[in-house]
């Protein structure tokens, strides 16, 4: 059975959504998931996105930046939201 599992882009940590409501779980170093999860390598499906810290202060997360603030303002303007 196949894990789908949130990966960060740029620094490679995964997200455990196990005890959050999903996008907001902590985000881990990827060997500590999978021994925590006890999750085989040929059992995780990644799903790319971008940890909060990388968002903030990575320059290459430009387009996440972009993109996360768009989403917020077209939510904030048009009282619907995104998607």
């Amino acid at each position: 059975m196949n894990s789908i599992v949130p990966i960060c882009c740029f620094c490679e940590k995964v997200r455990d959504d196990g005890r959050h409501e999903a996008t907001h779980g902590l985000w881990h170093d990827l060997k500590v998931s999978m021994v925590l999860h006890k999750l085989r390598p040929e059992d995780i499906v990644f799903a790319y996105s971008c940890c909060r810290e990388c968002l903030k202060h990575d320059p290459r997360a430009i387009a996440f930046r972009t993109r996360a603030s768009h989403s917020r303002s077209s939510t904030v303007n048009s009282g619907e939201p995104p998607g």
